[in-house]
């Protein structure tokens, strides 16, 4: 039996290892863009289903709804700025497909900036695998799954836009690859640092 904050990291891995899986697609195959957008509609889709019906329930039954209001509007609120931030910066059309995205040659900067938005993206998805491990110790699948099947789309649709923007498979693949592994590493310390700071 593997400890817990090592199999948060593994399934956070996991889920994060959609994001290749998605850009290998999106890089090498013409993927029609009307199934490329029901993909992506189907992962969004599933994914706002866990998260309302399996953490924020949990959220709560645990918490109360002060926790839970403060909780979920201070990480929107956070998630809005960065987000904003990055898009100013060139990484505004960093999961499209089409010819959107801006190369380097037209906006300097702009593959740091869909790299680190990227990042903002995958990051608090992982870190929701981590802490879904507290308590009973057994991962939810809901979530896994649900992240899984959302990553898909995302490395797909953002790889084909990457390569239309004249990005090399190196940098396309190394912004996958990083994600992936910083996917494993948010799972893990979410689960770490909720085990710290858990009430007693």
């Amino acid at each position: 039996m593997f400890p817990i904050w090592l199999q948060a990291g593994f399934w956070g891995l996991v889920s994060g290892s959609a994001l290749i899986v998605g850009a290998v697609i999106g890089f090498y195959l013409n993927v029609p863009r009307r199934l490329v957008a029901g993909i992506m509609a189907f992962g969004s889709g599933v994914l706002i289903s866990a998260l309302s019906f399996e953490l924020m329930d949990e959220a709560f039954k645990l918490g109360g709804f002060d926790s839970t209001a403060i909780g979920f509007v201070g990480g929107a609120a956070v998630y809005t700025a960065a987000n904003w931030l990055v898009n100013k910066k060139g990484a505004k059309h960093r999961k499209r497909s089409g010819e959107q995205q801006s190369s380097e040659e037209e906006n300097s900067g702009s593959g740091l900036a869909i790299a680190v938005g990227a990042l903002l993206d995958g990051i608090p998805e992982s870190i929701v695998i981590g802490v879904s491990l507290i308590g009973g110790g057994a991962v939810k699948w809901v979530a896994v799954t649900a992240i899984f099947l959302s990553n898909l789309p995302e490395g797909l649709s953002s790889a084909a836009g990457m390569k239309k923007a004249n990005r090399s498979a190196g940098y396309v693949f190394g912004v996958w690859g990083t994600l992936a592994a910083a996917s494993g590493v948010a799972a893990l310390l979410g689960y770490t640092l909720s085990a710290i700071f858990r009430p007693k």
